[in-house]
């Protein structure tokens, strides 16, 4: 199962693995070891599709399109997350919560394509 929560949430023993998707790591939120998270930077949107997206803020349709097309190409990501659910059953995507302007359905795009990945 994969599952999405806010990175501020309290961590809970149903998270499972707890893989953080942002971009830029979170302002409070402690780093290293002791913060039980593993960050894969490479499951969200590039720079130059992030910048694009700032350039062209009413594109959400094909952003999420170009975005879902990297992910395509995220084989390695794709493939690490698939074998922490045969693992560990239960991962935990956490994300940052954004302003509604910035919010371009990231999430949304990401949890789909993975849950598809790894057939669940």
């Amino acid at each position: 199962m994969i599952q999405i929560k806010s990175v501020y949430a309290p961590k809970s023993p149903d998270d499972g693995y707890r893989i953080l998707v942002a971009h830029d790591w979170p302002q409070g939120v402690q780093r290293g070891k002791a913060s039980g998270l593993d960050w894969m930077r490479s499951l969200g949107p590039s720079e130059n599709l992030r910048g694009w997206m700032k350039r062209n803020p009413r594109k959400v349709p094909k952003f999420q399109d170009k975005y879902l097309a990297e992910l395509g190409h995220n084989e390695k990501g794709t493939a690490r997350v698939q074998m922490l659910v045969k693992r560990f059953g239960t991962v935990t995507l956490l994300s940052v919560p954004v302003p509604a302007e910035e919010d371009w359905g990231v999430i949304d795009v990401l949890i789909k394509y993975l849950n598809a990945q790894c057939d669940l």
